[in-house]
């Protein structure tokens, strides 16, 4: 069990990707593919309306990805009026830093892991010097603050994720409505026994994030996890200024386990309506 929880926390903490949906919805998935060790990673881009007609699209982001996907986005974010991002940290320290991740041991852990998986780095590959860029996150210092007054540590807050994750993941289980995961210590054995070892290791990730498409997480405990619910607070909290400023097509760029909380607070609270979605390959799986 503990070997569960921080294979959660891991992932949690590398990808912040898992889709913890309380509605029929998906912005993260798998495609198994027809060889040993293939198949495609994807996120999602999904389109909301209001009745004045202003678009706001929900871009589900995984933090690694093939440098192909980050052309994608890059290309399409210049058609946005404004793009909205997360990243903990001060924007004048982004804006002013040809990189972002410095000082970040998460952020090494990403680019090493990167490194392993032939991958690039978002915080790499993403210009947030771009004009239309606008940060929609906690400062540093906001985050510090807010676990102080809930007494968190990182791996406090982590592990409060990994563990409602694997509640959901139990629950889900039993109603028949995700698979049990098929990543474990043999599994990991078998890919690191591969012709390409970075390849099948990927494989087995990219298969257990799309995996977790099923899981459902209520908003009550959504809302009580620092790492979802807070920064979802912020993000909503500069959507609605742009929104209020008349900008018509606004983008807001988050880690795809912050895509169901900022969906319901889209359609319940703000009067906007799913139009469309469409997906990018994040990470295509086959030898190179």
């Amino acid at each position: 069990m503990h070997a569960k929880v921080f294979l959660f926390a891991l992932v949690c903490s590398l990808f912040c990707a898992a889709n913890l949906s309380a509605q029929q919805e998906s912005y993260l998935r798998f495609i198994d593919g027809e060889e040993e060790w293939q198949g495609e990673l994807q996120t999602s881009i999904t389109s909301y309306r209001n009745e004045v007609g202003q678009t706001v699209e929900l871009i589900a982001a995984i933090h690694i990805g093939d440098n192909n996907y980050y052309e994608q986005l890059n290309q399409y974010f210049l058609d946005l009026d404004v793009l909205l991002y997360e990243l903990v940290g001060d924007e004048e320290q982004l804006k002013n830093s040809s990189n972002a991740s410095a000082g970040s041991s998460l952020s090494l852990v990403q680019t090493l892991l990167a490194s392993y998986l032939e991958l690039e780095f978002q915080l790499s590959a993403i210009d947030y010097r771009a004009s239309n860029f606008r940060h929609a996150d906690l400062s540093a210092r906001e985050l510090q603050n807010i676990m102080a007054s809930k007494e968190e540590s990182f791996f406090s807050m982590f592990m409060s994720m990994a563990m409602a994750l694997l509640a959901a993941e139990q629950q889900a289980i039993a109603s028949n409505s995700v698979q049990p995961s098929t990543l474990s210590f043999m599994s990991l054995i078998t890919a690191l026994s591969a012709d390409s070892q970075s390849q099948a290791l990927k494989y087995l990730l990219a298969q257990e994030l799309g995996r977790t498409g099923g899981l459902v997480l209520s908003a009550e405990i959504e809302s009580g996890l620092t790492i979802l619910g807070d920064r979802n607070r912020v993000a909503l909290e500069v959507l609605a200024d742009v929104l209020a400023a008349g900008d018509d097509y606004i983008g807001l760029f988050y880690g795809a386990a912050h895509m169901p909380g900022l969906a319901r607070e889209l359609v319940r609270e703000m009067g906007f309506q799913r139009v469309d979605q469409r997906w990018l390959t994040a990470w295509q799986i086959a030898p190179r």
